[in-house]
Formats: structure tokens, C-alpha cells, sequence
């Protein structure tokens, strides 16, 4: 392509863009009910849609897409919206800290899954409006920049999207006997989201201090005290607590068969629950002393049961 041609693209993009932004700030002229505070997926919406005009234009680049005007209103508009949504994320909080759960949480995602349908979540690892709503609330802080990783085994980090967690609570039937330990916890989005939702115990073993720190001063600072998190290498940690375990492909090769030669000692005193996510779960499936409670899926949340 020709610098002219590429120069005429990107005019008519920019030429596109502006008139999408346009459209879609007349749309919300008339549609002021968004900022009622109840109405939260909308307005998660409406932010998505916003960001998918704007999202990969840096502030130079806007100023030459849009009139100052239209970038302005835009901005006045996703703080509006944003201010609505941290009212709502701030009460949830409140609720935690004070009983351990929050009811409005509860709504927000019985709400968003309605549409799910019996085959369950959708499948894949990509992130949806859930988990806005999850990172709105737990507030998590960041580990800073990520170091090498302790072995070439073990995986980067990658949060478990929240549709798979919701999912993982609703197959697993989880009790008040249970000890759900995240085998390669990262930032503790299962142990924290596990305690809140059920009031089940958890524990978040994570080999790389700044994550395991990031996610205990979550739990502190949302008063939950049934959930811990240890920065412990899993293949040298006790693992007798638990009764539920679960990974999210966090490690490989000969990590991942000595935690598994371990599991399989801990089934030898009781029945144990593993739940995978991920291409862990194909090894797990050829194990002979687990049992799939439902056909295996790399891309959803799998349950095996020790025979």
C-alpha cells in the first residue's frame, strides 16, 4: 500500500470514528436513566462500547479522530458512568468486610449469566463484564513488574476469568467441609471470589511472593477471614488441608507430575476434588485413579473425583 493510500485509510478511519462517537453521545443524550446506580450492565456496556470507539487511539491520536467538543463530552460521560459504577463497587465492599458476602454481587452475576444458557459458560479464556465487576470490587494491586519465573516450568500468570469460577462453585456443590486450595493462586482471584460467593474455606498457595502478598492484603482489607494465601513452592507445601483443588495449568513437565504424585498421595486418606482449567486437564483425564465427573473440556472448568 501506498503512503497516499495509507493516509487516505487512516483519514477515513478517523472520519468513521468521529462520526461513531457522535452517534453514539446523541444515543446517550436521550438515555440519562444509565446513571441510576442499579442499572450496572448497562453501563458496563455502554463503557465497552465507548472503549471499542476510542480504546486504541492514544491523546494525540484523538485529537486529530474527533473535536475537542466530542472528546471532552466522551470523557465527561466515562467518568459519569464510572462514578456511578465505583457507588456500587464500594457498597459491595462494605457488605463484604461487615458479613463475609455481598448480596448485591450475588444480583449482578445471577443477572449477567441468565443468558448462559444449560451448556454452561462460554468457553475460551477471553474476559467479559464479569470480570469488570469482579476487578471493580476486590481492588486487587498489581504485583508491579513481573520477574523471571523460578522455573521454566511454570506458567505466567493469567487470572482465571470469573464466568469459570461462577462455574466451578455451581458443579462443584461446595460445603462447609470443604477446603478449597488454588494450586498456583497468582493474585487470588478463585480463593477470594470462592469465600465470597459460598463461605467456603480457602487457601492460595502461590510460588511468587508479590502475587501471594497482593492477594492476602486483598482478603485483609475485605475482612475475610477464611481465606489465606501462602508463598510456598505447591510440590513442598502440606497439602492435607484441602478437599478441593484447583489449577489453572500453572505449571507443566516434572512440576506438574510431582504435584500430581502428591494429590494422588493425599487420595489415598480421602476422596478429593480436582478442577481443571486448561490443557492440564488432558493429563488429568489420563490418570487412572481420577474420575471426570462430566467429559473433559480444556476450554471450561473440568471436576475429577479420586476413585
Amino acid at each position: 500500500m501506498s503512503t497516499l493510500a495509507a493516509h487516505d485509510l487512516s483519514s477515513q478511519t478517523a472520519i468513521d470514528r468521529s462520526q461513531q462517537l457522535q452517534l453514539f453521545l446523541d444515543d446517550f443524550r436521550n438515555s440519562r436513566h444509565l446513571l441510576q446506580t442499579q442499572l450496572l450492565s448497562m453501563r458496563l456496556n455502554a463503557l465497552d462500547e465507548l472503549d471499542a470507539i476510542l480504546g486504541d487511539f492514544d491523546p494525540e491520536g484523538l485529537k486529530t479522530c474527533c473535536d475537542p467538543e466530542l472528546i471532552a463530552r466522551a470523557n465527561t460521560l466515562r467518568s459519569q458512568l464510572e462514578a456511578a459504577n465505583e457507588t456500587l463497587y464500594e457498597a459491595a465492599r462494605a457488605e463484604i468486610s461487615l458479613k463475609g458476602n455481598s448480596p448485591a454481587m450475588d444480583r449482578w452475576f445471577t443477572a449477567l449469566a441468565r443468558n448462559r444458557g444449560a451448556e454452561g459458560p462460554r468457553p475460551g479464556l477471553g474476559f467479559d463484564l464479569l470480570d469488570e465487576i469482579v476487578t471493580g470490587v476486590l481492588q486487587l494491586r498489581g504485583p508491579g513488574e513481573a520477574g523471571p519465573l523460578p522455573s521454566p516450568e511454570m506458567t505466567a500468570y493469567q487470572p482465571t476469568p470469573a464466568r469459570h469460577i461462577l462455574h466451578l462453585i455451581a458443579v462443584c456443590n461446595l460445603s462447609n467441609d470443604d477446603v478449597l486450595v488454588d494450586l498456583g493462586s497468582g493474585l487470588g482471584h478463585v480463593p477470594l471470589l470462592v469465600s465470597i460467593l459460598t463461605g467456603t474455606r480457602t487457601l492460595g498457595i502461590e510460588v511468587q511472593t508479590d502475587h501471594a502478598a497482593s492477594a492476602q492484603e486483598a482478603a485483609q482489607s475485605l475482612s475475610l477471614t477464611r481465606v489465606r494465601f501462602t508463598a510456598e513452592d505447591v510440590r513442598r507445601t502440606d497439602l492435607s488441608i484441602g478437599t478441593v483443588f484447583y489449577m489453572f495449568t500453572p505449571f507443566k513437565g516434572s512440576i506438574f507430575t510431582e504435584v500430581l504424585h502428591n494429590l494422588w498421595k493425599q487420595s489415598k486418606d480421602r476422596q478429593i476434588r480436582i478442577c481443571s482449567l486448561g490443557p492440564c486437564t488432558r493429563i488429568l483425564q489420563s490418570q487412572t485413579w481420577l474420575r471426570a465427573i462430566r467429559p473433559p473440556d480444556t476450554e471450561r472448568i473440568t471436576v475429577f473425583e479420586s476413585r
